[in-house]
C-alpha cells in the first residue's frame, strides 16, 4: 500500500512540476489601459508611479480575444470585480478564461476592477495570454535595456573612480582621514585628524558630493533589480541610457539635499542639547562610516552586476545593508560620542533618538515603501 501512494505522490509532482512549466503567449499587456473611476466616469490613469491608490479599472471585449485568458498575478492579495460584482479574491498568479467571464456576464464587453490596498505598479500583472507556446526568438528591441543598463554601470562606475582618485590627489590628507576604517570605531581622534575642521569648506563638500554620487550609484543598481514587490524603484526607472544618467543625477542630488539637512539638524540639536563643540565630529565621522562602507559594498555590487549576477535576493540583502549600516552607525555614535560630552547618558541618548532613530525609522519607511 505504502509503495503505491509513494507511487502516486511522486506522479502528483512530476505532473504538477510540468504543469506549473507551461508557457503562455502573451498577446497584450493591459496596464496601458488602466483606468481611474472619477465624476461617473472612466478616465485615464495620470498619476505613475501610484500614491495611496487602491482600485483600478480596464476594459475588455470578449470578441477580440476568443480563447485567450486573463492573467492577474500579485504578491498581495487583491479583489476583482466584474461589472461592480465580486468574483474573488486572489493571492498570486491567476488565469481566468475570458470566455467564461463573458457567459457569465451577458454582454459584448465588460470593466474589470482590481481592488487592492496601496497598489504597486510592479507588482500587479494584467495581461491577455493565450495557451500557445512563445517563440524563443530574441529581439534586439528585449536586449538593449539591459544592455543599456550595463553600459551605464561600467561608464558611471570608471568616472566615480576617476573622481575618488582626484580627490585622493587634490586633498590626501583629509581622504586618509575619511577612509580610516579604523578610526571609524575609536573613542578619540588623532590630533591631526581633520573631524574637527570646518564641515562646509571646499574640501569636505567634495566629499559629500562623492559620497552622495557613490550612494546614488549603489541604490540605483539595487532598485533596478528588486522584486517586483518593492515600489521605490518606480520613482526611478529609466528606459534609455540617458535617462539612466538623469536618474541616477536625481537621486545622488536628493541624497545630497538630506546630508545638507543632516548638517542643519545636527548643528540645531547640538545648540539645543546644550552639545556645542559636537556637530563637527558627529558628521564627520557620519560621513567616514558611509564612505567606507558604501564603497567596499559597492565594489562588491559592481563585480557581481558586471559578472551577470541576477539574483534578487543578493540585491535585497545589499538594501537591507543600507539599513544595517545606520544602525550600526547608532551604537558607534553613542560610544564615540560619550566620549567627549559630559552630560548624562539619557541627555545623550535623547540627542541620538532625534539625530538618528528617528532618520532610521523614515529612512526604513522610504526604502521598504
Amino acid at each position: 500500500m505504502l509503495p503505491r501512494i509513494f507511487l502516486v505522490s511522486v506522479i502528483s509532482l512530476l505532473y504538477s512540476g510540468l504543469f506549473a512549466q507551461e508557457k503562455f503567449t502573451i498577446k497584450k499587456d493591459l496596464r496601458s489601459e488602466w483606468m481611474t473611476f472619477e465624476e461617473g466616469s472612466y478616465k485615464p490613469l495620470g498619476d505613475i508611479p501610484f500614491i495611496d491608490r487602491n482600485t483600478l479599472y480596464f476594459e475588455l471585449v470578449p470578441n477580440k480575444y476568443p480563447g485567450a485568458y486573463l492573467r492577474l498575478k500579485s504578491d498581495k492579495p487583491y479583489f476583482v470585480f466584474v461589472n461592480g460584482k465580486v468574483s474573488g479574491e486572489f493571492r498570486g498568479d491567476v488565469v481566468l478564461s475570458i470566455d467564461s467571464l463573458a457567459r457569465k456576464v451577458y454582454s459584448q464587453g465588460y470593466w474589470i476592477a482590481i481592488h487592492q490596498k496601496n497598489i504597486n505598479e510592479r507588482d500587479l500583472t494584467t495581461e491577455i495570454i493565450s495557451k500557445q507556446r512563445p517563440s524563443v526568438v530574441a529581439t534586439d528591441t528585449q536586449i538593449k535595456p539591459h544592455s543599456d543598463f550595463r553600459d551605464f554601470v561600467v561608464i558611471s562606475g570608471l568616472i566615480i573612480i576617476l573622481l575618488f582618485l582626484l580627490a585622493l590627489r587634490l586633498n590626501p590628507k583629509l581622504a586618509a582621514d575619511y577612509f580610516s576604517a579604523s578610526r571609524i570605531f575609536s573613542a578619540r581622534e588623532a590630533e591631526d585628524s581633520q573631524s574637527s575642521a570646518r564641515l562646509t569648506s571646499s574640501s569636505n563638500v567634495q566629499f559629500y558630493i562623492l559620497c552622495s554620487l557613490l550612494i546614488g550609484f549603489y541604490l540605483l543598481i539595487i532598485l533596478r533589480n528588486l522584486p517586483p514587490q518593492y515600489a521605490l524603484p518606480i520613482r526611478f526607472h529609466a528606459s534609455g541610457f540617458w535617462m539612466m544618467w538623469w536618474q541616477w543625477l536625481k537621486l545622488s542630488t536628493i541624497i545630497f539635499y538630506v546630508f545638507l539637512l543632516k548638517i542643519v539638524i545636527i548643528f540645531s540639536l547640538t545648540r539645543l542639547f546644550g552639545m556645542r563643540g559636537m556637530a563637527r565630529f558627529h558628521f564627520f565621522n557620519w560621513i567616514r562610516l558611509l564612505l567606507v562602507v558604501f564603497g567596499t559594498a559597492t565594489i562588491i555590487l559592481f563585480m557581481y552586476f558586471i559578472s551577470r549576477g541576477d539574483s534578487s535576493d543578493f540585491f535585497v540583502i545589499l538594501l537591507f545593508l543600507v539599513i544595517a549600516a545606520l544602525i550600526a552607525w547608532i551604537v558607534v555614535a553613542f560610544f564615540k560620542l560619550s566620549g567627549r560630552s559630559e552630560h548624562s547618558m539619557f541627555h545623550l541618548f535623547s540627542y541620538i533618538c532625534a539625530t538618528e532613530i528617528i532618520p532610521l525609522l523614515i529612512t526604513v519607511k522610504v526604502l521598504f515603501q
